[in-house]
This record gives C-alpha cells, sequence and structure tokens, in this order.
C-alpha cells in the first residue's frame, strides 16, 4: 500500500509521526511524508535545511519538505507559520508524481495542515484518514475564549469540514469522541479510538532511584495548556516539607513566567529547570524521578487529552501525580499508577506531592502496576497492528 502522510511536523521534530511512518515503512508500507521545515519549539530553521533536504530517504520514509516559515511566539506569528505551511504543501501536493492509494493526515495544531492531504485525496479520489491529536478550534481557546469572535467561528466551520471530509477519524483520546460528534457532526462509526505509544525499551530499562531526596520531574512542553504556574504554587504551598525537590526538562511559552516566580518566592533551592533536552538524555531524568507530574487546565475541552507523556511514565515504572481531567485522569485512575486530582486544584496538587513525599514506600507499587498497563495497553506493537488494520479497512 502506498501511503501519502501529510503532517507539518516530522524529524528531526519530536513527534510521534515519525516513529509510526518508520515501523509503516518496517512492516512493508511505501511511505511518503508532505511536511515542513524542521523548527519546531525554536522557530529557528537549521541552517542544512533553509537551501537544502527537501527530498530525502530517512530510515526507509520518503520525506519531502515544503517551504515554512519559522514560528514565532504570540497568534501572529504562529498564523504565518501555520498558513505558509498549508500554502507551500497544497502547491508540492499537486505537482507529485506518485500515485497514492490513500493519505493519512497526522493532525497536531493546527487542523488546517489535513488542507494539502484533502486537497490530494479529492483530486484522486482516494481515502483519508485523520488522526486526530488536538482538537480543533478548541485549542485556539489559549488565544480566543470567546466562541462568537469571528476568527473563532471561521474556524469552527473550517474545522467542521475538515473533519468531515474523513473516511475515518482516529482519536488520540477517548475524551475527544463526545466533542467530534456534537460540536463537528461526526457519526460515531466513523471515530476509533487508537492511543499514542511510547518508547518501549523503557521496560526494560531499571529506573530505580537510590538518594534520599524526593524528586518530582515534569517532562515535555512548559506552554499555557500545561497549568504550569498552578503547579508551581501547589509546591510554594508545601515548601517548608523537608526532602524534595520539582524538576522540569522542556522548554515553551510560559518558561520564563516560571523562572521569574520561582525566583521572586525563594524556591531556587526547590525548583530546576533544565530546558529542552534530546529524547536521547530522558533516561537520566527518568532514573533522577521518584514520581512524574502531568497537568492540563480544563479551560476547555483540550484540557481532557491523554498527554503523550503520561505513556512514557508509564513505560518507565514511574508514579504518576496528576493534576488533570478526562483520559489521564481515568488511565491513573483504572491503573493505580499514582495520585490525580482535578484540574486546577492547587490545594489538591500540594497535598498529593506533601502526601507522596512523607510517604514513599508506601507508592512503590505504583511503577510496576504502571509498566503494567502500559503493556495492555499501550504498547507500539497493538497500537501499530490498530492502526495498519484501520488502513487496510479504509482502502480494501
Amino acid at each position: 500500500m502506498k501511503i501519502l502522510v501529510v503532517c507539518q511536523y516530522y524529524y528531526p521534530e519530536n513527534f510521534q509521526i515519525t516513529p509510526i511512518c518508520e515501523q509503516l515503512a518496517k512492516d512493508g508500507f511505501d511511505v511518503t511524508v508532505l511536511t515542513g521545515l524542521p523548527n519546531y519549539p525554536t522557530g529557528i530553521i537549521p541552517e542544512e535545511y533553509k537551501k537544502g533536504r527537501r527530498d530525502e530517504l530517512v530510515n526507509g520514509v520518503h520525506v519531502l519538505r515544503c517551504h515554512e516559515v519559522g514560528r514565532k511566539k504570540g497568534p501572529v506569528h504562529l498564523a504565518i507559520n501555520y498558513f505558509s505551511f498549508v500554502l507551500s504543501a497544497i502547491h508540492k501536493a499537486k505537482n507529485l508524481q506518485d500515485e497514492f492509494d490513500m493519505v493519512f493526515v497526522y493532525q497536531l495544531s493546527p487542523v488546517l495542515m489535513a488542507i494539502p492531504g484533502i486537497k490530494y485525496a479529492n483530486k484522486h479520489r482516494v481515502p483519508l484518514v485523520l488522526y486526530c491529536c488536538d482538537l480543533w478550534p478548541e485549542s485556539m481557546k489559549m488565544y480566543i475564549r470567546n466562541e462568537n469572535n469571528a476568527v473563532f467561528k471561521l474556524m469552527k466551520r473550517v474545522s467542521g469540514k475538515i473533519y468531515r471530509s474523513a473516511q475515518s477519524v482516529i482519536i488520540q483520546s477517548k475524551s475527544f469522541l463526545p466533542y467530534l460528534r456534537e460540536v463537528h457532526g461526526i457519526h460515531e462509526d466513523k471515530l476509533v479510538y487508537i492511543p499514542a505509544f511510547a518508547d518501549e525499551t523503557y521496560l526494560s530499562q531499571d529506573f530505580t532511584t537510590n538518594d534520599d531526596t524526593v524528586d518530582f520531574v515534569f517532562m515535555g512542553n512548559l506552554g499555557i495548556a500545561q497549568d504550569l504556574m498552578a503547579v508551581l504554587e501547589a509546591v510554594y504551598k508545601i515548601r517548608e516539607t523537608p526532602g524534595f525537590k520539582v524538576h522540569f526538562v522542556g522548554d515553551g511559552a510560559v518558561l520564563d513566567e516560571m523562572k521569574t516566580y520561582v525566583a521572586s518566592h525563594g524556591l531556587d533551592d526547590i525548583v530546576i529547570f533544565y530546558g529542552r533536552r534530546p529524547v536521547e538524555e530522558m533516561p537520566v531524568y527518568y532514573s533522577l524521578a521518584d514520581a512524574c507530574l502531568v497537568s492540563l487546565n480544563a479551560d476547555n475541552q483540550t484540557g481532557l487529552t491523554l498527554p503523550s507523556k503520561v505513556q512514557g511514565y508509564m513505560a518507565a515504572g514511574k508514579p504518576i501525580i496528576g493534576m488533570i481531567d478526562g483520559s489521564a485522569r481515568d488511565v491513573i485512575d483504572e491503573s493505580g499508577c499514582g495520585i490525580c486530582v482535578r484540574a486546577g486544584d492547587k490545594d489538591g496538587l500540594a497535598d498529593a506531592m506533601k502526601r507522596f513525599v512523607e510517604n514513599r514506600e508506601q507508592f512503590r507499587s505504583c511503577g510496576e502496576k504502571a509498566r503494567e498497563y502500559f503493556i495492555a495497553h499501550f504498547s507500539r506493537k497493538i497500537i501499530m497492528e490498530k492502526l495498519e488494520s484501520e488502513f487496510k479497512k479504509v482502502v480494501f
């Protein structure tokens, strides 16, 4: 089967679409990826991609790169980044010489990245499968909270049209189902739940900690949606509790604000920032962690998703302390892998962290439960079998 994959982000950017495509290629699929120029999250396009490397073979995957203006902070700059990819990819899709059996859109933000795939699918009358990782226009509520705003209403119509154009919509989180059904009118028969997977090499690694300090580690995007200022406020509430530290591994829109808060509230001895680190270094931070943190605000439906970091935490056998609702809360509760309080519950998070610090031994079994749940629900083999089965169902 020849598959055209459309996603604005791809290797060397760290998104799961890369291992998905490489696994498809290993499994005998002929995979071509239509993507942009790597610049997430810094907005800086590496020199080697500015004038070259537009057509290359990467681990068995044919990668075609379209022109893209590097992303910068703020909605206007992000919009320029988004539209530059869409327009360039539409042009490139028009001129593709290969004929594909289907189009697979791995839809992160923005949903507009699906448009080049839709154009190709419609022109060549082939099926389109869309993997929804971010809900639109809900994701816009970080910038536009008023649903009566003209831009929001326009994006709601566009988003609905995009989702309805797919023969199958795969959802990364069960909590997406009612939104897509009720807001965009997607028939439930077209919605398929297939969660993300994590690196299974973590399953066989020993990340046991040996020191007396209780270390909480957050890994990933330090953005608005992660509600990390609330996490810091929870840390401040228990600052007098001896014997713990909190580590943030990642970069994002609120990093500077977080650093300012830490400095102004005297948390420098407790909170440590590492910046964005390569994937290869993650075992270092898992070895540091006694428990991992996950949080999302509940301002909109995107707060109900299952962040992919949860699967990574589970594969590494780490207890999880969450301040989150929706699918992530369900997974933590069902697996028994940690403690989860409601999104935005700073007092509850503070109490949970303090309880963990003072009773660390009571949570030893949480890591084992996390790995057991991961193997049963999130292994790469299980997820890829479901994905490939959906492709064959749509095409044949």
